[in-house]
Protein backbone atom coordinates (compact mmCIF):
# COMPACT_ATOMS: atom_id res chain seq x y z
CA UNK A 1 0.00 0.00 0.00
CA UNK A 2 3.04 1.86 0.25
CA UNK A 3 3.26 1.75 -3.69
CA UNK A 4 -0.41 3.16 -3.95
CA UNK A 5 0.62 6.50 -5.22
CA UNK A 6 3.23 4.83 -7.34
CA UNK A 7 1.22 2.11 -9.50
CA UNK A 8 -0.57 3.58 -12.46
CA UNK A 9 -4.28 4.07 -11.63
CA UNK A 10 -4.52 1.46 -14.65
CA UNK A 11 -2.32 -0.96 -12.64
CA UNK A 12 -4.54 -4.50 -12.43
CA UNK A 13 -4.16 -4.13 -8.27
CA UNK A 14 -5.41 -0.88 -8.36
CA UNK A 15 -8.29 -1.39 -11.21
CA UNK A 16 -9.12 -4.85 -9.27
CA UNK A 17 -10.16 -2.97 -6.33
CA UNK A 18 -11.91 -0.44 -7.63
CA UNK A 19 -13.78 -3.50 -9.25
CA UNK A 20 -14.34 -5.23 -6.28
CA UNK A 21 -16.17 -1.52 -4.62
CA UNK A 22 -18.07 -1.55 -8.11
CA UNK A 23 -16.14 0.23 -10.75
CA UNK A 24 -15.44 3.50 -11.04
CA UNK A 25 -19.34 4.89 -11.77
CA UNK A 26 -20.16 3.25 -8.60
CA UNK A 27 -17.44 5.11 -6.53
CA UNK A 28 -18.00 8.44 -7.84
CA UNK A 29 -22.30 8.26 -7.13
CA UNK A 30 -21.41 6.71 -3.51
CA UNK A 31 -19.05 9.70 -3.14
CA UNK A 32 -21.47 12.42 -4.43
CA UNK A 33 -24.34 10.63 -2.04
CA UNK A 34 -22.04 10.65 1.12
CA UNK A 35 -20.54 14.29 0.82
CA UNK A 36 -17.09 12.81 0.51
CA UNK A 37 -17.11 14.21 -3.73
CA UNK A 38 -18.71 17.59 -4.73
CA UNK A 39 -16.24 18.72 -7.52
CA UNK A 40 -13.28 18.62 -9.62
CA UNK A 41 -10.95 20.62 -8.13
CA UNK A 42 -7.37 19.97 -7.48
CA UNK A 43 -8.39 15.94 -7.14
CA UNK A 44 -10.01 14.64 -10.46
CA UNK A 45 -12.32 11.85 -9.51
CA UNK A 46 -13.42 9.80 -6.33
CA UNK A 47 -11.33 6.99 -7.26
CA UNK A 48 -8.45 9.46 -7.42
CA UNK A 49 -9.84 10.61 -3.64
CA UNK A 50 -9.97 7.44 -2.58
CA UNK A 51 -6.21 6.38 -3.83
CA UNK A 52 -5.56 9.55 -2.04
CA UNK A 53 -6.89 8.45 1.55
CA UNK A 54 -5.34 5.15 0.92
CA UNK A 55 -2.29 6.58 0.46
CA UNK A 56 -2.17 8.86 3.64
CA UNK A 57 -4.38 6.36 6.03
CA UNK A 58 -2.66 2.52 5.44
CA UNK A 59 -0.57 3.80 3.69
CA UNK A 60 1.30 6.11 6.40
CA UNK A 61 1.91 9.06 4.84
CA UNK A 62 1.55 12.11 6.59
CA UNK A 63 -0.86 14.82 5.29
CA UNK A 64 2.23 17.09 3.53
CA UNK A 65 3.94 14.06 2.03
CA UNK A 66 0.98 12.63 0.20
CA UNK A 67 -0.09 16.34 -1.13
CA UNK A 68 3.78 16.28 -2.56
CA UNK A 69 4.00 13.02 -3.57
CA UNK A 70 0.35 13.66 -5.54
CA UNK A 71 1.51 16.66 -6.92
CA UNK A 72 5.08 14.97 -8.28
CA UNK A 73 3.39 12.26 -9.90
CA UNK A 74 0.36 14.51 -11.61
CA UNK A 75 -2.45 13.05 -9.52
CA UNK A 76 -3.71 15.77 -7.87
CA UNK A 77 -2.93 19.29 -7.19
CA UNK A 78 -3.36 19.85 -3.84
CA UNK A 79 -2.01 21.59 -0.47
CA UNK A 80 -1.92 19.39 2.79
CA UNK A 81 -5.02 21.72 4.25
CA UNK A 82 -7.21 20.70 1.20
CA UNK A 83 -6.45 17.28 1.77
CA UNK A 84 -7.27 17.74 4.99
CA UNK A 85 -10.45 19.08 4.22
CA UNK A 86 -11.50 16.15 2.01
CA UNK A 87 -10.39 13.81 4.35
CA UNK A 88 -12.94 14.74 6.64
CA UNK A 89 -15.56 14.33 4.76
CA UNK A 90 -14.43 10.60 3.93
CA UNK A 91 -15.88 8.85 7.16
CA UNK A 92 -19.56 7.76 6.46
CA UNK A 93 -18.26 8.02 2.19
CA UNK A 94 -15.36 4.89 3.62
CA UNK A 95 -18.31 3.25 5.84
CA UNK A 96 -20.44 2.79 3.30
CA UNK A 97 -17.36 1.04 0.95
CA UNK A 98 -17.10 -1.23 3.98
CA UNK A 99 -20.39 -1.63 4.49
CA UNK A 100 -20.75 -2.63 0.37
CA UNK A 101 -18.11 -5.31 1.03
CA UNK A 102 -19.61 -6.94 3.88
CA UNK A 103 -22.68 -6.85 2.19
CA UNK A 104 -21.44 -9.10 -0.58
CA UNK A 105 -19.77 -11.77 1.97
CA UNK A 106 -22.93 -12.51 4.35
CA UNK A 107 -24.49 -12.81 1.14
CA UNK A 108 -23.23 -15.92 0.20
CA UNK A 109 -23.73 -18.84 0.87
CA UNK A 110 -22.12 -21.62 3.23
CA UNK A 111 -22.84 -24.33 4.95
CA UNK A 112 -22.03 -25.78 8.72
CA UNK A 113 -22.30 -24.51 11.90
CA UNK A 114 -19.21 -22.70 12.25
CA UNK A 115 -21.04 -19.69 9.78
CA UNK A 116 -23.33 -19.08 12.62
CA UNK A 117 -20.44 -18.11 15.40
CA UNK A 118 -19.47 -14.59 15.27
CA UNK A 119 -16.71 -13.75 17.65
CA UNK A 120 -17.24 -10.19 19.56
CA UNK A 121 -14.45 -7.83 20.47
CA UNK A 122 -13.26 -4.39 21.00
CA UNK A 123 -9.61 -2.76 20.81
CA UNK A 124 -8.91 0.69 21.70
CA UNK A 125 -6.56 2.82 18.85
CA UNK A 126 -4.61 5.61 20.57
CA UNK A 127 -3.90 8.70 19.21
CA UNK A 128 -2.20 11.85 19.62
CA UNK A 129 -2.85 13.29 23.50
CA UNK A 130 -5.80 12.03 24.59
CA UNK A 131 -6.72 11.08 21.51
CA UNK A 132 -8.40 7.85 21.66
CA UNK A 133 -11.02 5.27 19.69
CA UNK A 134 -12.61 2.21 20.44
CA UNK A 135 -12.73 -0.42 17.43
CA UNK A 136 -15.26 -3.13 17.70
CA UNK A 137 -15.39 -6.25 15.51
CA UNK A 138 -17.88 -9.13 15.12
CA UNK A 139 -15.66 -11.91 13.52
CA UNK A 140 -17.42 -14.85 11.10
CA UNK A 141 -15.44 -17.79 12.70
CA UNK A 142 -16.55 -19.84 10.08
CA UNK A 143 -15.22 -17.73 7.33
CA UNK A 144 -12.27 -16.23 8.97
CA UNK A 145 -13.53 -12.85 7.83
CA UNK A 146 -14.69 -9.69 9.86
CA UNK A 147 -18.67 -9.88 9.70
CA UNK A 148 -19.22 -6.21 10.85
CA UNK A 149 -17.52 -3.18 12.82
CA UNK A 150 -18.27 0.04 14.54
CA UNK A 151 -16.15 2.95 15.38
CA UNK A 152 -16.62 4.87 18.48
CA UNK A 153 -15.12 7.24 20.91
CA UNK A 154 -13.94 5.37 23.99
CA UNK A 155 -16.51 6.05 26.36
CA UNK A 156 -18.71 4.37 24.23
CA UNK A 157 -18.06 0.45 25.65
CA UNK A 158 -17.69 -2.97 24.34
CA UNK A 159 -21.68 -4.84 24.68
CA UNK A 160 -22.18 -7.87 22.70
CA UNK A 161 -24.96 -5.64 20.85
CA UNK A 162 -22.68 -3.45 20.05
CA UNK A 163 -22.87 -4.45 16.64
CA UNK A 164 -26.19 -6.32 14.35
CA UNK A 165 -27.49 -9.78 16.00
CA UNK A 166 -29.49 -11.91 13.62
CA UNK A 167 -31.69 -14.97 14.72
CA UNK A 168 -29.31 -18.05 14.48
CA UNK A 169 -26.33 -16.88 15.31
CA UNK A 170 -23.46 -17.75 18.49
CA UNK A 171 -22.33 -14.71 19.51
CA UNK A 172 -19.06 -14.88 21.79
CA UNK A 173 -17.19 -12.32 24.02
CA UNK A 174 -14.80 -12.31 26.94
CA UNK A 175 -15.04 -10.96 30.28
CA UNK A 176 -15.44 -8.15 29.01
CA UNK A 177 -19.14 -8.44 27.48
CA UNK A 178 -21.60 -9.71 30.73
CA UNK A 179 -23.66 -7.26 30.82
CA UNK A 180 -27.39 -7.98 31.68
CA UNK A 181 -28.99 -6.20 28.86
CA UNK A 182 -26.91 -6.91 26.56
CA UNK A 183 -27.86 -10.63 27.31
CA UNK A 184 -31.36 -9.99 27.51
CA UNK A 185 -30.96 -8.47 24.00
CA UNK A 186 -29.29 -11.15 22.14
CA UNK A 187 -31.45 -13.73 23.50
CA UNK A 188 -34.62 -11.56 22.35
CA UNK A 189 -33.26 -11.07 18.92
CA UNK A 190 -33.58 -15.35 19.00
CA UNK A 191 -29.34 -15.67 18.96
CA UNK A 192 -27.38 -17.63 21.57
CA UNK A 193 -24.44 -16.65 23.60
CA UNK A 194 -21.20 -17.71 25.32
CA UNK A 195 -19.51 -15.35 27.46
CA UNK A 196 -16.71 -15.50 30.07
CA UNK A 197 -16.87 -14.66 32.80
CA UNK A 198 -15.35 -13.61 36.60
CA UNK A 199 -17.24 -14.54 39.71
CA UNK A 200 -18.34 -11.05 40.32
CA UNK A 201 -19.25 -9.91 36.70
CA UNK A 202 -23.07 -10.57 37.14
CA UNK A 203 -25.22 -11.11 39.79
CA UNK A 204 -26.22 -14.73 39.37
CA UNK A 205 -29.03 -16.65 41.36
CA UNK A 206 -29.72 -20.61 41.94
CA UNK A 207 -33.46 -20.89 40.16
CA UNK A 208 -33.82 -23.57 42.81
CA UNK A 209 -33.44 -21.02 46.07
CA UNK A 210 -33.50 -17.73 44.38
CA UNK A 211 -30.70 -16.70 46.52
CA UNK A 212 -26.91 -15.49 45.00
CA UNK A 213 -24.41 -18.00 44.11
CA UNK A 214 -21.94 -19.43 46.53
CA UNK A 215 -19.26 -19.13 44.56
CA UNK A 216 -16.38 -21.08 47.00
CA UNK A 217 -19.13 -23.82 46.99
CA UNK A 218 -18.85 -24.12 43.60
CA UNK A 219 -15.38 -24.01 43.12
CA UNK A 220 -14.33 -26.70 46.01
CA UNK A 221 -17.29 -28.58 44.01
CA UNK A 222 -15.20 -28.21 40.58
CA UNK A 223 -12.39 -29.52 42.48
CA UNK A 224 -13.77 -32.67 43.86
CA UNK A 225 -15.56 -33.46 40.02
CA UNK A 226 -13.73 -31.56 37.78
CA UNK A 227 -16.82 -29.59 36.81
CA UNK A 228 -19.99 -27.28 37.53
CA UNK A 229 -22.87 -27.46 34.93
CA UNK A 230 -26.19 -25.73 36.26
CA UNK A 231 -28.70 -23.32 35.21
CA UNK A 232 -28.40 -20.03 36.64
CA UNK A 233 -31.00 -16.71 36.35
CA UNK A 234 -29.02 -13.26 35.86
CA UNK A 235 -30.40 -10.81 38.24
CA UNK A 236 -29.52 -6.72 38.16
CA UNK A 237 -29.11 -5.14 41.32
CA UNK A 238 -30.69 -1.90 40.55
CA UNK A 239 -34.05 -1.35 38.14
CA UNK A 240 -36.33 -3.43 36.88
CA UNK A 241 -35.20 -6.46 34.74
CA UNK A 242 -37.07 -9.84 34.53
CA UNK A 243 -34.72 -12.58 35.71
CA UNK A 244 -32.90 -14.06 32.72
CA UNK A 245 -32.33 -18.15 32.29
CA UNK A 246 -29.24 -19.26 31.29
CA UNK A 247 -26.66 -21.90 32.16
CA UNK A 248 -23.06 -21.87 33.86
CA UNK A 249 -20.02 -24.37 33.23
CA UNK A 250 -17.03 -24.38 35.40
CA UNK A 251 -13.91 -25.82 34.29
CA UNK A 252 -10.22 -26.29 35.83
CA UNK A 253 -7.57 -24.87 34.04
CA UNK A 254 -3.93 -26.56 33.73
CA UNK A 255 -2.13 -26.08 36.43
CA UNK A 256 0.34 -23.76 34.54
CA UNK A 257 -2.33 -21.61 33.25
CA UNK A 258 -4.01 -21.73 37.18
CA UNK A 259 -0.92 -20.53 38.65
CA UNK A 260 0.05 -18.03 36.18
CA UNK A 261 -3.78 -16.63 36.45
CA UNK A 262 -3.71 -16.76 40.39
CA UNK A 263 -0.14 -14.77 40.16
CA UNK A 264 -1.78 -12.11 38.48
CA UNK A 265 -4.16 -12.00 40.33
CA UNK A 266 -2.37 -11.19 43.49
CA UNK A 267 -0.04 -9.02 41.72
CA UNK A 268 -2.90 -6.90 40.70
CA UNK A 269 -4.20 -6.88 44.59
CA UNK A 270 -0.76 -5.95 45.68
CA UNK A 271 -0.22 -2.98 43.43
CA UNK A 272 -3.85 -1.33 44.08
CA UNK A 273 -3.07 -2.19 47.81
CA UNK A 274 -5.82 -4.19 48.76
CA UNK A 275 -6.38 -7.94 50.07
CA UNK A 276 -7.58 -10.12 47.82
CA UNK A 277 -10.69 -11.47 47.93
CA UNK A 278 -10.76 -15.74 48.61
CA UNK A 279 -13.11 -15.87 45.98
CA UNK A 280 -10.72 -14.07 43.28
CA UNK A 281 -7.96 -16.14 43.96
CA UNK A 282 -9.93 -19.18 43.61
CA UNK A 283 -11.92 -18.01 40.79
CA UNK A 284 -8.42 -17.83 38.45
CA UNK A 285 -7.96 -21.66 38.85
CA UNK A 286 -11.48 -21.77 36.43
CA UNK A 287 -12.60 -21.01 33.16
CA UNK A 288 -15.88 -19.83 34.00
CA UNK A 289 -18.28 -19.41 31.21
CA UNK A 290 -22.22 -18.56 30.45
CA UNK A 291 -24.43 -20.06 27.77
CA UNK A 292 -27.33 -19.79 26.22
CA UNK A 293 -26.88 -23.48 24.37
CA UNK A 294 -28.59 -26.84 25.94
CA UNK A 295 -26.26 -29.22 28.07
CA UNK A 296 -27.03 -31.82 25.73
CA UNK A 297 -26.02 -30.58 22.24
CA UNK A 298 -22.97 -29.13 23.96
CA UNK A 299 -21.25 -30.49 27.26
CA UNK A 300 -18.87 -28.29 29.28
CA UNK A 301 -15.71 -29.87 27.53
CA UNK A 302 -17.19 -28.37 24.14
CA UNK A 303 -18.04 -25.25 25.38
CA UNK A 304 -14.50 -25.06 26.32
CA UNK A 305 -13.29 -26.02 22.97
CA UNK A 306 -15.60 -23.56 21.48
CA UNK A 307 -14.73 -20.90 23.62
CA UNK A 308 -10.88 -21.05 22.09
CA UNK A 309 -12.07 -20.31 18.62
CA UNK A 310 -11.92 -16.91 20.09
CA UNK A 311 -8.24 -16.80 19.27
CA UNK A 312 -9.12 -15.60 15.69
CA UNK A 313 -10.37 -12.23 16.28
CA UNK A 314 -7.50 -11.58 18.43
CA UNK A 315 -5.60 -12.48 15.39
CA UNK A 316 -7.91 -10.27 13.58
CA UNK A 317 -6.94 -7.72 15.43
CA UNK A 318 -3.04 -8.30 16.03
CA UNK A 319 -3.02 -8.12 12.21
CA UNK A 320 -4.62 -4.76 11.76
CA UNK A 321 -2.21 -2.69 14.41
CA UNK A 322 0.85 -4.63 13.60
CA UNK A 323 0.80 -5.21 9.29
CA UNK A 324 -1.46 -2.12 8.80
CA UNK A 325 -0.30 -0.23 11.23
CA UNK A 326 -3.31 0.64 12.49
CA UNK A 327 -2.34 1.53 16.04
CA UNK A 328 -0.65 4.57 15.27
CA UNK A 329 -3.40 7.63 14.80
CA UNK A 330 -1.99 10.89 14.05
CA UNK A 331 -5.25 12.38 13.92
CA UNK A 332 -6.80 14.54 16.67
CA UNK A 333 -9.71 16.13 14.67
CA UNK A 334 -12.46 13.49 15.09
CA UNK A 335 -13.64 13.43 11.38
CA UNK A 336 -10.20 12.85 10.47
CA UNK A 337 -9.66 9.86 12.66
CA UNK A 338 -12.49 8.44 11.57
CA UNK A 339 -11.69 8.39 7.95
CA UNK A 340 -8.42 6.99 9.07
CA UNK A 341 -9.56 4.39 11.06
CA UNK A 342 -12.26 2.98 8.36
CA UNK A 343 -9.58 3.61 5.08
CA UNK A 344 -7.67 0.90 7.50
CA UNK A 345 -10.70 -1.57 7.66
CA UNK A 346 -11.49 -0.61 3.74
CA UNK A 347 -8.35 -2.10 2.96
CA UNK A 348 -8.15 -4.95 5.44
CA UNK A 349 -11.92 -6.39 3.74
CA UNK A 350 -10.20 -5.99 0.49
CA UNK A 351 -7.57 -7.82 1.33
CA UNK A 352 -10.04 -10.53 2.90
CA UNK A 353 -12.07 -10.39 -0.12
CA UNK A 354 -8.47 -11.01 -2.48
CA UNK A 355 -7.87 -13.31 -0.23
CA UNK A 356 -10.77 -15.90 -0.14
CA UNK A 357 -10.87 -15.97 -3.99
CA UNK A 358 -7.44 -17.12 -4.36
CA UNK A 359 -8.57 -19.57 -2.02
CA UNK A 360 -10.99 -20.83 -3.51
CA UNK A 361 -9.23 -20.90 -7.07
CA UNK A 362 -7.93 -23.98 -8.30
CA UNK A 363 -4.19 -24.82 -8.27
CA UNK A 364 -1.89 -23.79 -11.10
CA UNK A 365 -2.09 -26.51 -13.60
CA UNK A 366 -5.46 -28.30 -12.20
CA UNK A 367 -7.47 -29.62 -14.59
CA UNK A 368 -11.14 -30.82 -14.00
Amino acid sequence: MNDILVDSPQSDVWQSMVTRLGGAEALAASALRYGAFQRARGVKSAETLLRLVLAYAPGGRSLRVTAAEAAARGIADVSDVSLLERFCRCGDWLTALCEGLLAKVSSSPQDGFERLVRLIDGSRIEGPGKTCWRLHLSYDAGRQRIADFAVTPLAQGEKLDRLAIRAGELEMGDRGFPQPDALRKVRDQEADLLVRLTWNSLHLHDPRTDRPLDWLDLFAQAARTGCVDLPVTVHKPRGRFDPLPLRLVILPKPPEIAAQAQKAAQKAACKDQRRIDPRTLQAAEYLILITSLSPEAFPPELLATLYRVRWQIELAFKRLKSILRLDRLPAKDPDLAKAWITAHLLLALLIEDIAAELAESPPCGQRN
